[in-house]
């Protein structure tokens, strides 16, 4: 566990310690007392509880609800929901421990016998503390930008707690304890939740699965690597990341040669939670169309992918050389292995010759022979070597003994990409050569949001031509082929998380709102 938890907890535990001793009457007489000589003999403004309390809304307002938005706008939803969650339940509790309300009092009383037994004047504070500190921690990342931060942070808590202080709202070491716990808990859940290495700080949208190769990381994967696989790395570099959503493509600079390098897919526990999000919001978009068991772990993730490699290549399915999984953390970071094919350039940037395009249709052929499914053809994933022959990669969705329509939806992406560079004509002229029609008349009709990968899909419509009615037209029809699959599992599964993210979007409601900040 890093170090600042452990510090951190130190501070919410000193934190509550503090209030406890606060609580008591006169406080810590000696910090308050000390805080009296200073500031002179308090005059307590009429209301001046309701004006501190104006001005403590009014600024954690004005924090929370622009930070939700730009989390919103930047796609940082783990950062959100944590953000959120952490604020509305400091003050919720806050104001419970404020003892507002007739319910609370009532409550108070029958278990300590009055019903200000626990009072928290200073709840506004710790509201404000956590959602400034939170705020820090979501909207900066560390180093110069977070240090300024803090200096903002402190200005801004003096700025409130001093009027409160000298007004007679709070003492001062009740407000310091309060400072102390809301500073403290924000910043515990925060780290834990939302560790910066692996959901690091960004001002622009990022796709969440390319993680962050600084010298830390990259120093483990070079360690790691030579111990080992006994490959001796200079340098890791990030690979075609256009091209990948689901792990982190990298480029191993060997030492000696030849190679000069190799290609490696970093997975981490961030990639884990992602596959089972993917998987469960499949489960309720379509129902249980192929296996959608989550991994459980990310080893065997990473050994997925290597035994599939494996199994593709014994098969005579041309895919790059497995070379081993190397463990980079354990049980967090794994790193998959391979070659780096040589003199190999995208099917979209390659001349749109003939043997190209029969020769990915007959790795579709050796696919299906081998009882696999590649699931995720698109331009990236498919390398032309030599200008002639074709090398699938990125096979960390494949699946064994897939079903016919998962078998079809495999060709129908494979004709769709060549269409792309070669047009339909040409391709579908080539494919009759080693499929018949029904079977591509079965292809075309599996295309659907469901079967076109992301990158697929956006460039057949950022082409602009009707690839897929054009390839329709000339084929025999084909009635349309249903991928809704229905199941009392199912529904049942749609109303649990349905149900469970109302009742939680409603306790997040109810404390921003029991907190002030609603």
């Amino acid at each position: 566990m890093p170090p600042a938890v452990w510090g951190w907890t130190a501070v919410v535990a000193a934190a509550v310690v503090l209030l406890v001793l606060a609580d008591r009457p006169g406080g810590l007489l000696g910090v308050d007392r000390a805080v009296a000589e200073l500031a002179g003999p308090a005059e307590r403004h009429p209301r001046a509880a309701e004006l501190a309390r104006i001005g403590a809304v009014l600024g954690y307002r004005c924090l929370w609800v622009p930070t939700a938005l730009v989390l919103v706008w930047t796609a940082r939803w783990r950062h959100l929901l944590v953000y959120l969650g952490t604020i509305s339940v400091v003050a919720g509790i806050a104001q419970l421990a404020a003892g507002e309300g007739v319910f609370v009092r009532a409550v108070r009383a029958e278990v300590t016998g009055t019903p200000a037994a626990v009072e928290l004047s200073a709840w506004p504070v710790v509201v404000l503390a956590t959602v400034s500190v939170a705020t820090l921690h979501v909207l900066t990342p560390s180093g110069r930008a977070r240090w300024w931060g803090w200096v903002a942070v402190a200005a801004l808590l003096t700025t409130a707690v001093v009027p409160r202080v000298s007004l007679g709202l709070d003492g001062a070491s009740v407000a310091l304890a309060a400072v102390a716990l809301g500073v403290g808990t924000a910043a515990l859940v925060c780290t834990v939740l939302a560790p910066e290495d692996a959901f690091p700080v960004a001002w622009h949208r990022r796709v969440a699965a390319h993680l962050a190769l600084d010298a830390a990381r990259t120093a483990r994967v070079r360690a790691a690597v030579l111990e080992q696989l006994g490959v001796d790395v200079l340098a890791v570099e990030p690979y075609r990341l256009d091209g990948s959503a689901g792990s982190t493509p990298c480029r191993l600079v060997l030492a000696s040669g030849p190679p000069g390098a190799l290609f490696a897919k970093l997975y981490s526990t961030t990639h884990l939670r992602s596959d089972r999000w993917y998987k469960l919001l499949r489960v309720l978009r379509f129902g249980r169309l192929e296996d959608e068991a989550p991994f459980a772990s990310v080893r065997r993730l990473v050994e997925h992918e290597d035994y599939m490699l494996r199994l593709l290549r014994d098969g005579g399915v041309r895919v790059p050389e497995p070379m081993g999984v190397v463990e980079v953390v354990p049980g967090r970071e794994y790193l998959l292995v391979t070659e780096l094919v040589p003199r190999t350039v995208e099917i979209r940037r390659s001349a749109p010759a003939d043997a190209v395009v029969d020769d990915l249709l007959r790795q579709v052929r050796l696919l299906w022979s081998a009882g696999a499914a590649h699931r995720d053809l698109k331009p990236s994933n498919v390398l032309v070597q030599d200008g002639e022959r074709v090398v699938l990669v990125d096979v960390s969705f494949g699946e064994l003994r897939p079903s016919r329509w998962r078998q079809a939806a495999d060709l129908g992406n494979a004709l769709l990409t060549c269409a792309l560079v070669a047009g339909p004509d040409r391709v579908l002229d080539r494919a009759r050569r080693q499929f018949t029609d029904a079977e591509l008349a079965e292809a075309v009709a599996t295309t659907s949001s469901l079967t076109l990968p992301t990158q697929l899909r956006r460039m057949l419509a950022e082409d602009g031509r009707d690839l897929v009615g054009r390839l329709r037209e000339q084929l025999p029809p084909h009635p349309r082929i249903r991928v809704q699959r229905w199941s009392a599992r199912r529904l049942l599964l749609a109303v649990a998380t349905g149900g469970g993210a109302v009742l939680a979007a409603v306790l997040v409601v109810l404390n921003l709102r029991a907190g002030g900040l609603l």
